[in-house]
């Protein structure tokens, strides 16, 4: 493959616009933009008959048209022999050559909007971490977008076969599949991996934490009309608002059973309602697929979503369980891959659900598609904090408790301060902060087994890390000042993936320190570190950073 220096020139390549409804999907997403502060600007200005808003809203529609048309000419794209060329700016001008070599993944999305004229966004992403896509082509024509997907996916798997031999074998050497030998005329063929029905999409939205959001707002609106009720219940003081009308109903049983009846189960109905819906419409039809040597999901209803990522990029995998679904022994599973748009997924960081519910009996297998030599049946099966896993140090918990007291300790005193009546209503908190740091360190766990560190964290919700130690780019031991007074240390293990990184607290001093050293051994050469300590007595473990070569062998 050339190298960057030698691509061909942007002059002899072919650039050709978007659609032309790019226009109106970018103004849309301009005046989505300028509604919230016009509401504001009306808001404040509505005495003196909004001429203000009505002279803003006519400059705000001919600016974003404008501006919107003055893009749609811009913006260009096309490709090279080598490369994806992508042109743009209107005041500042940019011109992108993203080799094909280095497209690590391409996405198709297709918002409601786009779907019911057609059209589809394409998006491409390199190993560069970042808060947005290196292109985002917006919009094209489904079936245009779908052709260019799979030719940059083609082109990238073609021009990563022609690397020279010995970057080849030391990328090899980083990668968990075997090598695919594919031809240069045919597609490998899709593989179903996994598939989620109906059923499982309604346990996964019924039992997500967006119901605590939910009902947030819907409370929050119900303050907005709801005074009026409240008022004729003759409550005492005249209390216009739910959350202050539940409190004084407390004291009332006939009361309390009103509100619980026409107010709470409604609410929590609602919202369960409301995120059952939400997840059915966001993952329908969801499709987990390994196309060579990637891993492609499909899913939406309205919305549709097309993405791959090269398994060449895992960099770890997350099983969160929430407090609803642990009952149900189900989760989320999501990957950590290297150079993922910040959020791209709307995960957390550049993570991505590998599958946004998952039986706990599966979770094995399902890593294992990601990375084949991974063993972690029996640890999973493991009870929480089983012989197996390393355990924080026994006092360790007093350490956490003892942090909430002096937070929240300082938080009730500022309510009681501002209300000297809220004593008794949030004294509870102590108690159950303290059982809370209990539970966190029975659930607490550090498991390494077959060149792979698993981390288990949380307490009522809970998080099991799985990061293989060739993945490994930072081994770091970390003090605070509780800390060394208890003789404990917190292992942070770093990848390069955003959202990859796993902490193990309140390891015994000793331990942790020879886990550090046994996981420093064995990280590969491209990662070097070393540990220095400090004249406190808190270690500090420092990193060289890899140039782009080792990165390249450590398979990034």
């Amino acid at each position: 493959m050339s190298t960057d220096r030698e691509l061909v020139d942007e002059g002899a390549v072919e650039l050709q616009r978007l659609h032309i409804f790019s226009v109106l999907l970018e103004w849309v997403n301009a005046l989505t933009r300028s509604v919230i502060p016009i509401a504001v600007l009306y808001m404040q200005n509505r005495d003196r008959g909004g001429r203000i808003v009505a002279l803003l809203g006519a400059a705000v529609l001919a600016l974003t048209a404008a501006w919107s048309v003055a893009s749609y000419f811009t913006k260009r794209y096309g490709l090279s022999r080598d490369a994806l060329i992508v042109k743009s700016g209107v005041l500042r001008k940019q011109s992108r050559i993203i080799p094909f070599g280095r497209i690590q993944s391409v996405n198709v999305r297709q918002s409601a909007l786009q779907r019911v004229f057609g059209m589809a966004e394409l998006r491409v992403e390199t190993g560069t971490s970042g808060a947005s896509a290196e292109a985002d082509l917006s919009v094209l024509r489904w079936g245009d977008a779908q052709a260019l997907r799979e030719k940059l996916v083609s082109e990238r798997r073609l021009a990563v076969a022609s690397r020279p031999a010995a970057q080849a074998l030391a990328e090899q050497a980083a990668t968990d599949i075997a090598p695919t030998v594919v031809a240069p005329e045919r597609e490998p063929e899709p593989v179903v991996i996994a598939t989620i029905d109906v059923e499982e999409l309604m346990v996964a939205g019924g039992t997500s934490n967006n119901i605590g959001v939910l009902i947030a707002l819907l409370i929050s609106g119900c303050e907005r009309f709801g005074s009026s009720f409240f008022e004729r219940l003759l409550l005492p003081g005249a209390l216009g608002s739910p959350l202050e009308a539940l409190g004084a109903a407390m004291s009332s049983v006939w009361v309390f059973g009103l509100l619980l009846v026409v107010v709470v189960l409604p609410i929590l109905f609602a919202s369960w309602l409301v995120s059952v819906a939400g997840s059915v419409v966001r993952y329908y039809g969801f499709t987990l697929e390994r196309v060579g040597r990637d891993l492609r999901r499909r899913h939406g209803l309205f919305s549709r979503v097309e993405a791959s990522v090269p398994l060449a990029r895992a960099q770890a995998i997350r099983f969160r369980q929430t407090m609803l679904r642990r009952p149900f022994k189900r989760g989320e599973l999501l990957l950590v891959s290297a150079g993922s748009a910040t959020g791209s997924d709307g995960a957390s960081g550049g993570a991505q659900h590998l599958l946004p519910i998952v039986h706990l009996d599966n979770v094995a297998r399902m890593v294992a598609e990601v990375f084949p030599d991974a063993n972690i049946d029996e640890a999973l099966a493991t009870a929480r904090g089983g012989g197996m896993w390393r355990r924080a140090a026994p006092l360790s918990w007093l350490r956490q408790a003892a942090g909430s007291s002096l937070r929240l300790g300082v938080l009730i005193g500022a309510i009681v301060w501002w209300r000297g009546d809220a004593w008794l209503a949030l004294g509870w908190l102590l108690p159950a902060s303290w059982a809370l740091a209990v539970l966190r360190w029975r659930v607490r766990g550090l498991h390494m087994a077959n060149g792979y560190v698993m981390v288990r964290e949380g307490g009522i919700a809970r998080t099991t890390v799985i990061l293989p130690e060739r993945k490994l780019q930072l081994v770091e031991l970390q003090q605070g000042p509780l800390q060394r007074l208890f003789g404990v240390a917190t292992l942070q293990l770093t990848t390069a993936g955003s959202g990859g990184d796993a902490s193990m607290i309140d390891l015994p001093l000793a331990e942790a320190r020879s886990i550090q050293e046994a996981l420093a051994s064995r990280l590969p050469k491209a990662v070097r570190t070393r540990r220095n300590v400090r004249a406190s007595g808190t270690p500090e473990t420092r990193h060289t950073i890899p140039s782009p070569a080792e990165l390249s062998y450590h398979g990034i």
